[in-house]
């Protein structure tokens, strides 16, 4: 004999709440004696292992050579396991039974029941599918395509599998309701009629009264355990919408603080702040109400309904404010003071052309140079940066800002300032200054750049298409000799 026997005597004792002198004097020992027995000094005669055993229904080997509490864990758990399988196993058997002993006008209207339930249920489940899938397609649009349709590939499969199984147990739910509570509940009466007349008479009394509820209802272990996945599928489902709640917390968070580089625009400022503080509370209350769901934790719904309703109500005022504050800016259509002019100066060569790709307002002026200068309007912050060609004949003037924190600095300044100016960084206008021929070679090369740039475009979309029809006959040509030679 080793030290499990005093291990297991002390967790079987302390699991039935047994004193050492209690659980002694129900042996008729001391209680030294069971004190032993525990501390590994002495062990019980057989005639007292028996007795343990049978009083606390143990296996004299599991007793005296295993651990206890893993034996019973492993018991509990085929007995859930075996519960689980003759509930499901009673369940069939009930059902046949009952269909074998309805007659055919029975048979045919329990099935035309069931086929209008299963129908309705899968139109639900489609309109449910489309609206989900449409709605985690544009949650999803950010990311890469290749991505987009791996998780949408992954959440389709869930969400197919949460309705099937909510379609499930909501049929098998409706037929025990409806056809099988009465099936066990007339046998029952049955049972009843053969014990005493007195029952037999309550029994045909109620024997045409359908019963839908009772307080003796139960619910079968495989339609709770179908339950329980539909709630795991739904609180894994949440976990996106929790962390969108939390990004949300932190971007409120993070405009509160910034809001405070506003502090000149008076009402502006308090709506902006007040707006925030609600936003933040709104959020912090959807967040807590699917933390809660998620972890099976209590919510305080009174509170939670009353500060959700408060936070609503000061959300509109902060955009009451906002907007009062707003009617006292000046909206500004020239951005003149954040402008600044560059100039830059090139060879004028016979195929020179200036800024092919981009939409500039580019302005041609009369001038007695030879060259071509050309002055650019653009933000204060921003440089110009030439990308010609390789052949050095194409002037294609881009931008590059590299003062991000001043611009910045510019649009709060303004905004403190109670005024509204928009603030471009792109380039505002192109002046070429040249002579009268230079102007005509330069407009001519543009045009004619244009014209053969769209000829290009015209024959690659030419054999674009040409491609196409190749693969489509490609295609066709395949499918007839899969027909000659299958």
């Amino acid at each position: 004999m080793n030290n499990k026997f005093s291990e297991n005597l002390k967790k079987i004792r302390k699991e039935n709440n047994l004193s050492q002198e209690q659980l002694a004097d129900e042996l008729g020992v001391s209680r030294q004696a069971v004190s032993k027995w525990e501390s590994a000094v002495a062990y019980p005669e057989m005639d007292k292992i028996i007795t343990l055993c049978n009083k606390f229904n143990l296996n004299v080997d599991d007793l005296l050579h295993k651990d206890i509490k893993e034996v019973k864990g492993e018991e509990d758990s085929k007995k859930r396991i075996n519960d689980f399988i003759n509930d499901f196993l009673n369940f069939v058997t009930n059902a046949v039974n009952l269909f074998s002993n309805m007659d055919f006008k029975g048979k045919m209207k329990c099935l035309f029941e069931q086929s209008v339930i299963s129908i309705i249920l899968l139109i639900c489940s489609l309109i449910v599918f489309a609206i989900l899938n449409s709605l985690f397609g544009k949650i999803l649009s950010f990311l890469p395509n290749n991505i987009t349709s791996f998780i949408m590939g992954i959440l389709g499969s869930i969400i197919i599998i949460a309705l099937l199984c909510v379609s499930i147990m909501i049929i098998t739910h409706i037929f025990k309701t409806r056809y099988l509570d009465y099936y066990e509940k007339s046998t029952k009466k049955v049972n009843i009629k053969d014990c005493s007349e007195e029952n037999n008479n309550l029994s045909e009394k109620n024997s045409n009264k359908i019963i839908i509820r009772d307080a003796d209802h139960s619910e079968y272990k495989f339609i709770n355990s179908l339950f329980k996945i539909i709630i795991i599928i739904i609180k894994i489902f949440l976990l996106w919408p929790a962390f969108l709640a939390s990004m949300t917390l932190i971007f409120l968070l993070f405009t509160f603080i910034a809001s405070f580089m506003l502090y000149k625009t008076g009402i502006f400022f308090v709506g902006l702040l007040i707006t925030n503080i609600s936003s933040a509370m709104i959020t912090i209350i959807v967040l807590l109400v699917i933390l809660n769901f998620i972890f099976n934790r209590k919510s305080d719904k009174k509170r939670m309904i009353y500060t959700f309703i408060i936070s609503l109500i000061t959300f509109g005022i902060g955009c009451g404010l906002i907007f009062v504050g707003t009617l006292s800016f000046d909206i500004s259509n020239s951005n003149m003071d954040y402008l600044k002019i560059e100039t830059k100066e090139y060879d004028m060569k016979e195929d020179l052309i200036i800024s092919p790709h981009n939409n500039y307002n580019i302005e041609y002026i009369e001038a007695d140079n030879n060259n071509v200068k050309i002055e650019y309007s653009i933000n204060k912050y921003c440089t110009i940066q030439d990308m010609d060609n390789e052949k050095n004949n194409i002037i294609n003037p881009n931008y590059s800002c590299h003062n991000p924190i001043k611009i910045a600095r510019e649009t709060i300044k303004s905004i403190n300032n109670k005024k509204v100016i928009p603030i471009n960084i792109d380039i505002e206008k192109i002046t070429v200054y040249t002579n009268k021929e230079n102007i005509e070679i330069l407009k001519n090369n543009y045009n004619n750049y244009q014209d053969s740039k769209r000829s290009d475009d015209e024959k690659l979309q030419f054999y674009q298409n040409r491609i196409d029809e190749l693969e489509k006959e490609n295609i066709e040509l395949n499918q007839k000799l899969r027909e000659i030679n299958p």
